[in-house]
């Protein structure tokens, strides 16, 4: 009886003092050492996207502190909240993509789109639809169950490298499981619906202000410890622009496969809507700078190929950040986070802009 008196006490003493300094903690990155925000999530209308009114700052070690406005569509918006009715005159563009349209990174009224919007001549609006690790198979089921209710003049679809493969095998997230993918059946390509997204604990912890600060600001993160153990274990994986590029590759008929399917799809939600429809690559970055062919580029000439193949438009952006690149020696994306800073929004933007004029109204 002493001894589980003493085991009793010891255990109460520990728990106690955990308490107290994850109290401490608390408190210390709310008021002191301040965590990022982080918008809550939603599932509405059945898509993951974020809850309605929510604005903060995002931040990312002491590079990053952009603020951001979800508006009343659960979206991250430099224009505020989206009206389904059209103004008269005025042309409606729709971006449609992941992190890099959701664009947490830069203040929310200076990502890529914003600035489209101010170099086209005629008046314009652009309205995002961007969500963390949504893949391509995603942007189909945006498009076509949000964004063609607002009966665009173009859409434009933002593909980064991750996004074919993960069309198939959904990469690990909190609600990764409940975007739509795509799968090989019989030689035919099968749309998989996603079920639907519900908060669990893992949502509630990242909520407290310990977490925000260690997994948000300053990216600790268990995958990480994976990632460098696999990496030492596998020397010759080739990560290149997000992916292991020869992984890819290797399951490269089936996400040819799943893509000239996909790009079939956004073409047909397209024409239905009324809209025309542009596909818009991301480089290799990393390759640029260092001067060096990239194996991640076989997926920009696979697109380039499917988008001519479906009488989609397609803009390439890896020539486009290479030439500034020649021009201005300035990278693109932030030191600590991969997604483009300010430059590269603005690169970006110009360079749609450019291609809407040239592909026409």
């Amino acid at each position: 009886m002493r001894r589980l008196k003493t085991v009793a006490v010891n255990g109460a003493l520990v728990a106690g003092s955990l308490a107290v300094f994850l109290l401490v903690c608390e408190l210390v990155f709310r008021f002191v050492l301040q965590a990022s925000d982080v918008p809550a999530n939603a599932f509405v209308d059945g898509l993951v996207r974020y809850a309605p009114h929510q604005t903060g700052i995002w931040r990312v070690r002491n590079e990053i502190a952009a603020p951001y406005a979800i508006n009343a569509q659960g979206w991250n918006s430099g224009v505020g909240d989206y009206v389904l009715p059209r103004t008269p005159g005025l042309r409606r563009i729709a971006v449609i993509g992941d992190s890099y349209v959701e664009a947490l990174q830069v203040a929310h009224d200076k990502s890529f789109a914003e600035q489209a919007a101010a170099e086209l001549a005629q008046p314009v609006e652009i309205l995002r639809f961007g969500i963390s690790g949504a893949p391509l198979s995603q942007y189909l089921h945006m498009a076509e169950r949000e964004v063609s209710r607002y009966a665009p003049d173009w859409m434009v679809v933002v593909l980064v490298h991750n996004d074919f493969d993960e069309s198939l095998t959904p990469a690990a997230g909190r609600y990764t499981s409940s975007f739509l993918r795509v799968r090989i059946a019989g030689g035919r390509v099968e749309e998989v619906a996603p079920p639907p997204w519900r908060p669990g604990w893992r949502e509630a912890l990242l909520r407290t202000a310990t977490a925000r600060y260690l997994y948000y600001r300053w990216q600790v993160r268990p995958e990480l410890l994976r990632h460098w153990l696999v990496a030492s274990a596998h020397a010759d994986a080739s990560y290149s622009a997000n992916i292991d590029v020869a992984a890819v590759l290797r399951r490269m008929p089936e996400v040819s496969a799943a893509t000239d399917y996909l790009f079939g799809r956004l073409a047909a939600v397209a024409h239905a809507a009324g809209a025309r429809l542009l596909l818009v690559m991301d480089g290799d970055r990393q390759a640029i700078y260092a001067g060096r062919e990239s194996g991640a580029l076989a997926l920009n000439a696979l697109a380039a190929d499917l988008a001519r193949r479906h009488g989609i438009s397609f803009l390439d952006l890896h020539p486009v950040f290479a030439a500034d690149w020649q021009r201005q020696g300035q990278r693109f994306e932030h030191v600590s986070d991969n997604h483009w800073n300010e430059h590269g929004h603005a690169v970006v933007g110009h360079a749609i802009a450019q291609a809407i004029r040239t592909y026409g109204p």
